[in-house]
This record gives C-alpha cells, sequence and structure tokens, in this order.
C-alpha cells in the first residue's frame, strides 16, 4: 500500500477518524498500533508476523535490561536482543544475495539442491525498524534511556506506519514522550501537514517517478554512451531527492495529522561543500545513528588503544567502517559495498587535508568550487549505487 495509492487514503481518512473520535491516549496508541499491523501485513501478513515476534522479544529483553543488575547478564541480554535483531535483518536482507554464491559453492563438492533454491521476500521496513529496536536496547544497557512498560506503546515506535517504508528512524527520546501525552486535535496539525503532503506528492508523481523511467532505461542498455550515462546519473540524482524525501515528507505530513511531530530527514543535502556536510544532510536520522551507535563508538574503541600512537587508525578506521556498514544496509549488492567504501575514503581524505565537518571557505570563489567538487563527488557516487552490477 503505497502513500501515493488511493487505498492508502481511503485507509488513512478511516484512522483518521477513528483516531480523532477516541477518548483517551491508550485508545488513540491501540488504534494506531492496528492501523500500523494491517498496513504492514497488507502486502503479506508475514510481515506482521515477523515484526510483532520480533517487538515481543525485544519488550521481554528490554524488561531484563531494565530489571538486572548483573553486569555480565546484561551484556548478555543485550547481545541476545541485538542479535536477534541483526540476525533477522541479515537473513531477510542477504539470503538472496548470498544463496547463489552458496549454491556454486556447494556444487564444486558435490552437492546440487537448485530445485530447493529458495528465495525470501525482504518484510516490509525491516532495515527502518531494526535500527529503531537495537538503538532502544543499547540505551537501556548504557542506562541513557527510560524503559517504556506498556506493550501497545512500545510496540508502535517500532511499527508507526507512516514511518516504516523510508523512515524517518525516529530516536525513542522524542517518540515515547509524544505517544505518553494526551493528544487533542489542533488546526496547527493540518497547517503543519498540508504543505508537507502537497509537496511529497509532487516530488514523488510529478518528479521522481517521471524521470524514473528515463534512469531505468539507460542503465537498462548493455554498454549506454559516456553523455546518455552523464545524464541519466545527473537524473538520479535529482530522482533519488525527490523520491527519498517525498516520502519523508508525506510521513510527516501524515504524522502531523495525527499530533505528533517527526524528525526532519533531510536539509539541501547537495549544497553540502565536504562530506561530512553532505552526511549531516542527507537522510539525517540514519545519519545520526550511524554517528552515535557505529562511529563514536568504534572510535572510543580505538582511542584507547591509539591516542597516543598511530594517531592514522582513528582517521581511517572508524569512518570507513561506518561508511561501509552504510552501503550494506542500503543494499544487497557488491555495488552498495563499494559506495559505502567510496564516501568512506571521501570523508578520509578531506579530514586529512583538513577540510573536515568545521570548514568553511573563505570566499565566494572557494565555496562555488567546493561546491562543485563535492556535487561530482557526489553524482560519481551515485553512479555507483544506481549500477546494477560492479562489471556494468
Amino acid at each position: 500500500m503505497s502513500f501515493t495509492s488511493v487505498s492508502f487514503i481511503i485507509f488513512f481518512i478511516i484512522v483518521f477518524c477513528l483516531y480523532w473520535i477516541a477518548r483517551n491516549k491508550d485508545q488513540q496508541n491501540g488504534i494506531l498500533f492496528f492501523a500500523s499491523y494491517l498496513f504492514m501485513g497488507w502486502l503479506a501478513w508475514e510481515f506482521a508476523s515477523i515484526l510483532f515476534a520480533l517487538t515481543l522479544s525485544d519488550y521481554f529483553i528490554a524488561k531484563k535490561l531494565d530489571a538486572e543488575t548483573d553486569a555480565k547478564l546484561r551484556k548478555r541480554w543485550l547481545t541476545l536482543g541485538v542479535g536477534l535483531n541483526l540476525g533477522s535483518l541479515l537473513f531477510y536482507k542477504y539470503f538472496n544475495f548470498f544463496s547463489d554464491s552458496i549454491q556454486q559453492l556447494f556444487a564444486l563438492i558435490g552437492f546440487e539442491f537448485s530445485a530447493y533454491h529458495i528465495h525470501f521476500l525482504l518484510p516490509l521496513g525491516i532495515s527502518f525498524y531494526t535500527l529503531k529496536k537495537i538503538s532502544y536496547l543499547l540505551d537501556l544497557y548504557r542506562k541513557t534511556a527510560k524503559i517504556e512498560n506498556n506493550f501497545i506503546t512500545f510496540a508502535l515506535y517500532a511499527a508507526f506506519f507512516p514511518q516504516v517504508i523510508a523512515g524517518p528512524i525516529e530516536p525513542h527520546r522524542k517518540f515515547f514522550p509524544q505517544l505518553n501525552q494526551v493528544r487533542k486535535w489542533n488546526a496547527d496539525h493540518f497547517y503543519q501537514a498540508w504543505t508537507l503532503i502537497l509537496m511529497g506528492f509532487f516530488k514523488k508523481i510529478v518528479i521522481a517517478d517521471n524521470i524514473k523511467i528515463i534512469v531505468d532505461k539507460t542503465y537498462q542498455l548493455g554498454e549506454p554512451s559516456k553523455i546518455l550515462l552523464i545524464a541519466a546519473t545527473l537524473a538520479f540524482t535529482v530522482q533519488i531527492l525527490m523520491d527519498f524525501s517525498a516520502y519523508t515528507d508525506l510521513a510527516r505530513g501524515f504524522a502531523y495529522l495525527l499530533g505528533l511531530e517527526t524528525s526532519k530527514n533531510f536539509e539541501r543535502p547537495y549544497l553540502a561543500l565536504t562530506p561530512t556536510q553532505f552526511w549531516d544532510r542527507w537522510h539525517i536520522t540514519f545519519s545520526n545513528w550511524l554517528r552515535d551507535y557505529i562511529f563514536f563508538p568504534v572510535y572510543r574503541s580505538l582511542s584507547r588503544k591509539y591516542r597516543n600512537s598511530k594517531k592514522y587508525i582513528l582517521l581511517v578506521i572508524p569512518p570507513l567502517i561506518t561508511m561501509l556498514i552504510s552501503g550494506l544496509w542500503h543494499g544487497a549488492g557488491y555495488t552498495y559495498l563499494v559506495w559505502g567504501a567510496f564516501h568512506g575514503l571521501l570523508i578520509i581524505l578531506y579530514q586529512a587535508l583538513g577540510l573536515g565537518g568545521r570548514w568553511q571557505p573563505k570566499t565566494k570563489a572557494s565555496a562555488f568550487f567546493a561546491w562543485l567538487l563535492m556535487f561530482v563527488f557526489i553524482i560519481l557516487s551515485w553512479s555507483i549505487f544506481r549500477a546494477s552490477t560492479l562489471s556494468w
């Protein structure tokens, strides 16, 4: 059920009416909970079942993390919780990618199982709700988050239907307090929502979907000319921003109509002057997640060992690991891994040259050339991202 479909509009109108008829926050949360699982199961009931099973286990593990005082046992519960979520994501997202290689490997030693070759459909939203739940468990373990005792509220955080397709990856510190307070209809909800929804539909239907036709035809060619490839990649640079930001605008707009404020995810990313600035502006909630749960932990771990020697390790390893994980998160394929490595190396290069996130050009001319160079790098990275294979 796409946000731009008639069925979703009808679905949302029904949810909207029931939601604001509800007498209190518990009834409102219950309506959103059932609506979110109906939305998840619209394509396949297995999607909702997988999310519910993982959420139930996370709720139980979160309780254990909050109540347990023994450090070793708390670490074991955390490992179990992160392992279940991460394992599910890796299995569903990468099984199909590796299955062909596994099949060929077994064929070399005489085992054939092509007749029983299984492909799994990627559950809707698993890339987004997995990161939400992992961050919550990690913060509980660090004792920087408070336990959410209400199961419906906890489950709704992961399943909230406006965010499940393409984010944003809402921080639990921002979302739980909103779910736990009384929500009454206010005209400001409409005024905040309508421009986002209008722009979201325009970006998606008018711009992204029409550009996609040209991009897909070019990238399906065996050997397009360089001029055609450059034109198609420029078009894809527009398409991916319009497509992704459209879903974010729609998610924020529909959430506003329900009296909930969600995070901004894009802030003019193509005006960035450095790679760090780009990631501060592109898919902001995901970038913040990578910063807080990958980059900083890796940096702190390495700094304890290499603070006074081999400082180049601190310059190279944290951004490279972070961006490689970013690439793998975006998709199952070597192109995504190379795309992540490309951005990691860009960050390392700029940092080594003293052009980090806080760097600012001194003149308008230097600002223009800094922007132009960064924009060329962005376009080049999208050509890798969009390519079907590395050999292509």
